[in-house]
């Protein structure tokens, strides 16, 4: 056991495992030298998209791992390691392997190695392939002013500035050409770009803010006539339902207009208000009619039988007299007018029934 330990650690091993790392990077960047532009990268990169599958990528890339574990600051190998992590992203995402930070890394050393083109090109490639990492483009404008070459920088600033003012991100292209400012100061042209950025940032957000009062607007005034119109609906609804008048019974129209006032009462606002009150005083009016009408016949009624107990009274009155002149045949004919022409009640009424039945009795008697 302690033997078979002994070869996995020979030397003759180790260079075997040496071997096998090397065929891994020279396999990646094709047997070539370290490519010296961005161009070569990305030639690298998409042949080795295209020519290794999946399970091939994922050998290749735990022998580039476990090699660079040994010996981290290997740039040939960071070289493969960035072609394959660029071809292949989930073969690095599945070890927790960052590919802009492995590939800022290897621009780090090959700065210092003097190599600045190549850390150039590296940088360059991780840019075009990850914009969401701003540290990149960072790292990139910091070899461009140590190198002197700020006129591209500001290019490469204004570059970015433009694609996110065609992209509609206005905000995010102010940053840019402040970057492009700090650079050069002299530089007019970009601070009048930067104030017409924010004028029309701000006039966009002007613009939004009031479509979107608009549209608040337009929202709450269709909600509220949605509840209005529903409102409306359901008074009209409870209105029909309120006790119609029968013209035969007065005291139906005193409850439709007891009810009409109730409901008027409780609903203050509503478009039919102005039909209810209406009706409301048209029952008012006619209630009152019916009242006159009413005590009219009562008066009448009152009139009629005053007048006929006048006539009553007259009649017996004079039956009185012929009884006391002794003319009995007529006065037993006023008695029975008197009691034909009283009303009931007529206080009269009993006495005169036996004046009459009196002198019928003498009319018998005396034939």
């Amino acid at each position: 056991m302690q033997e078979t330990q002994d070869q996995a650690t020979t030397p003759e091993t180790a260079a075997e495992g040496h071997l096998i790392v090397e065929d891994v990077v020279s396999t990646l960047t094709g047997g070539e030298a370290l490519p010296q532009n961005v161009e070569d990268l990305r030639a690298q990169m998409e042949r080795a998209a295209a020519e290794f599958d999946r399970r091939t990528a994922d050998a290749f890339g735990r022998a580039l791992l476990d090699s660079l574990t040994d010996d981290p600051g290997n740039l040939r190998q960071l070289e493969a390691l960035l072609i394959l992590g660029l071809a292949h992203p989930d073969v690095l995402g599945r070890h927790r392997i960052s590919i802009a930070v492995e590939g800022r890394r290897l621009a780090v050393l090959l700065e210092r190695s003097g190599e600045i083109d190549r850390a150039r090109s590296v940088l360059e490639l991780l840019a075009n392939h990850l914009p969401e990492e701003r540290s990149i483009d960072h790292e990139l404008a910091g070899i461009l002013r140590r190198s002197g070459k700020t006129d591209e920088l500001v290019e490469r600033y204004l570059a970015r500035a433009h694609q996110a003012v065609e992209a509609g991100k206005v905000s995010e292209a102010i940053p840019w050409l402040q970057e492009i400012l700090l650079l050069d100061r002299t530089r007019r042209d970009v601070a009048r770009m930067i104030r017409d950025l924010r004028y029309e940032e701000a006039d966009r957000e002007a613009r939004t803010s009031r479509r979107n009062k608009i549209l608040i607007s337009l929202v709450l005034v269709s909600a509220v006539s949605t509840a209005v119109i529903g409102r409306e609906v359901k008074l009209h609804k409870d209105y029909q339902k309120i006790g119609q008048v029968d013209p035969r019974r007065d005291e139906t129209v005193v409850a439709r207009k007891a009810a009409i006032e109730a409901f008027i009462e409780k609903n203050r606002f509503w478009a039919g208000l102005f039909d209810a009150t209406k009706e409301r005083d048209a029952l008012s009016e006619q209630i009152g009619r019916n009242e006159r009408e009413a005590a009219s016949a009562e008066k009448r009624v009152v009139v009629q039988h005053e007048r006929v107990t006048e006539m009553a009274d007259a009649a017996r009155v004079q039956a009185l007299i012929y009884s006391e002149r002794g003319d009995f045949h007529r006065a037993l004919a006023e008695f029975q007018k008197s009691l034909s022409l009283a009303p009931e009640g007529w206080e009269h009424s009993e006495r005169v029934r036996a004046d009459i039945a009196a002198l019928e009795d003498w009319k018998e008697a005396s034939k």
